[in-house]
């Protein structure tokens, strides 16, 4: 499913950083709708949007804990969370591609879209050998997806 928490009428964040002023009750009664039905439907997967909700956070959804949260704890979500693409405006606008990737994976997704790996995997390690990402985080992502291949027959008895 995409594009948590919604677009409603807001811009394109292929081009711009986009700004949503609605409420989290606004989002609550319509755009959080489809996405709690589906996830009671079995959903296995979450793409989430570079847009600012600004009612709940100042920083881009893709990199904000808060709508990983919202995600989690509220619409009790148990799948793979991934991100939009990091070339987008919303994000690559807002932040590096290095520290993006830091700032999604703290926030609590499992999988990244991106291109630039030969510089974000040197800065995710660094990162955790400061001890700011921790090998625990990590590993709450690689259990996600590993049952994510499991259940999609992905993986055979052998592996």
């Amino acid at each position: 499913m995409k594009h948590f928490p919604g677009y409603g009428d807001n811009g394109d964040s292929h081009t711009a950083i986009i700004q949503d002023n609605r409420s989290l009750d606004e989002l609550r009664q319509v755009d959080f709708l489809p996405f709690q039905a589906g996830i009671d439907a079995g959903a296995d997967s979450i793409l989430v949007s570079h847009n600012i909700l600004s009612k709940i956070d100042t920083v881009p959804s893709s990199i904000s804990p808060k709508i990983t949260d919202l995600l989690r704890k509220e619409l009790h979500f148990k799948g793979v969370i991934l991100t939009d693409d990091f070339d987008m405006a919303g994000l690559a606008d807002f932040v590096s591609q290095e520290e993006a990737a830091f700032q999604v994976i703290v926030a609590g997704n499992d999988l990244i879209l991106g291109s630039s790996y030969q510089t974000q995997i040197p800065y995710l390690l660094k990162k955790i050998s400061s001890g700011e990402l921790t090998e625990e985080r990590i590993d709450e992502s690689v259990r996600r997806i590993l049952n994510w291949k499991y259940d999609l027959g992905l993986l055979g008895a052998s592996q």
